[in-house]
Formats: structure tokens, C-alpha cells, sequence
């Protein structure tokens, strides 16, 4: 059983022994009744807005609370759970600091640029377009032009920007969005040139998530499955080699140029 499986039953044995129904716990969250179903069955996770909603309707003290923050809600999960658990936490998280050695991270990609890298793995037609247009959703929360938007910053290596996808048409415009993005006071890009003095870098990819909750948490990938570790140690000394990379980049102004450059290679 899964901690969101486990702590889906002690919702909803607290709501039972309350004599509270699940359309009452949704009133008081804001959510509708099958959702929280979902929740008591452990398919979605709650946040802290919720969880308070519910100690307070329920009665349970400081235990609710106590336990949602104790649980570890992001293991590594299997491929088919992984994307469903990142996208949550892109809908609910303050900040996210990337690093991307391939590819232009997924938040800041065109719809052709995304449609070309799904094509490398996808065959279904229906499939591909419904992997693409949640791609494209998923960049609504960051790109809206609301003082609550989101903290994206990323750091790109020179690789990431050179390697083609779909064409040098389909590249020319991902950099031009990229320099579109830069200007949006949430969004902060630098680059790393290939021929940058010796920096430490991360053996992959990875994004640095921070939570409402103050928890940050460190998601990367490999071929089977997605990688969440929110063990404080490991968090602070990637962070940390996070923030040194970023020190050791390109500005954002000098990140802006070498975009152009590289652009106009492609057109």
C-alpha cells in the first residue's frame, strides 16, 4: 500500500467517525466529491490548504497535519505513475529550478519542438496529440502574467540548444520563445557554452521543486522511471551545486546573445 493509499484511509476514517460525508470534505476544500474520492483512495494527493480544511471540519488536532507533512509523497515511482505525480507538482509548486544538458526543458517548449521530441517515442496519432497539448498546459501556470506566477529559472547547456529537433525551422522558433520567455519578470535563463571554463555540473538532468509547504524537492529521470528524493542532505548539496552552476553561467543578457547567435544559425 502506498502513503497516499494509507493516508486516503485515514481521511476517510476520520470523515466516517465525524458522521461527515465526502461532498461536505469538498465544500470546505473547494474541491468536488469525486475528488475527494480520489483522494481517499490514495489516486491524488492533498495539498496543506486541504488537509487544514479538513483537520478543522474533523476535529483530528494536529495528527492530519502532523502526518501530511511526515510522508514521503514522492518516491521513485513506476513510468506510468511518474508524469501524472510531476505535472501535480507543477500545478501546485512556487518555484522550480532546472537544468537541462539535452534538451529544452519541457515548461518552455513550442508545440512544434514538443511535438518532434514526442515523435521520437510515440507512434499513435491520438496519443501524441494528447501528450503535446498537456505539455502545453502545463506551461499556462508560468506563463500567465499574474504577480503569482511561478519562479522558473533554468540553466541550459550549449548541447541542449544545438541538438536538433524537427528541423532547424522547429529550432529557430524554440529560440525565439526561449528569448520571449527571458522577458517575463518569473523566468530567469541562462546558458552554459561548451567551451566554458571547467564548472561542476550534475550527472543529468534535474529540477530543483519547491513546495507551498517550504519543501524542496529533486526530480530527475532515467529510461523506467521518475526520480523524486526530498532527503534534506542530498536537496542542500544539489541545490547548492544549482546555485553555483548559475554563478558560473552566462548572464541572463550574455544567455540572451548567445540565443540569437545560435538562432540565426538555424534560420
Amino acid at each position: 500500500m502506498t502513503a497516499a493509499q494509507l493516508f486516503g484511509r485515514f481521511i476517510k476514517q476520520a470523515r466516517e467517525r465525524a458522521g461527515r460525508t465526502q461532498a461536505e470534505l469538498g465544500a470546505v476544500a473547494h474541491l468536488d466529491r469525486s475528488m475527494v474520492a480520489r483522494i481517499e483512495s490514495g489516486e491524488r494527493v492533498p495539498d496543506r490548504r486541504q488537509v487544514v480544511a479538513w483537520e478543522d471540519l474533523l476535529e483530528t488536532g494536529d495528527v492530519m497535519l502532523d502526518l501530511w507533512r511526515d510522508v514521503d509523497w514522492y518516491p521513485t515511482i513506476p513510468r506510468r505513475d511518474w508524469f501524472e505525480r510531476r505535472a501535480q507538482m507543477d500545478r501546485e509548486a512556487t518555484a522550480l529550478r532546472t537544468y537541462q544538458n539535452q534538451y529544452v526543458p519541457g515548461l518552455m517548449q513550442t508545440e512544434a519542438y514538443a511535438h518532434a521530441m514526442y515523435s521520437k517515442v510515440l507512434r499513435s496519432t491520438d496519443e501524441l496529440k494528447r501528450r503535446v497539448e498537456a505539455r502545453l498546459q502545463r506551461q499556462d501556470r508560468f506563463v500567465a502574467s499574474s504577480p503569482d506566477s511561478p519562479l522558473l529559472s533554468a540553466i541550459l547547456t550549449e548541447e541542449a540548444l544545438r541538438t536538433v529537433l524537427g528541423g532547424p525551422e522547429v529550432m529557430a522558433e524554440q529560440c525565439a520563445y526561449l528569448l520571449k520567455l527571458a522577458e517575463l519578470p518569473n523566468f530567469v535563463v541562462q546558458v552554459v557554452p561548451s567551451n566554458s571554463p571547467p564548472v561542476e555540473r550534475p550527472n543529468v538532468a534535474m529540477t530543483i521543486i519547491s513546495m507551498p509547504n517550504g519543501r524542496d524537492w529533486v526530480y530527475s529521470e532515467s529510461i523506467d522511471s521518475g526520480h523524486f528524493v526530498n532527503d534534506p542532505a542530498q536537496v542542500r548539496n544539489l541545490t547548492r551545486l544549482y546555485t553555483r552552476l548559475a554563478a558560473d553561467a552566462l548572464s541572463t543578457t550574455e544567455s540572451a546573445q548567445f540565443i540569437r547567435n545560435v538562432m540565426e544559425g538555424f534560420q
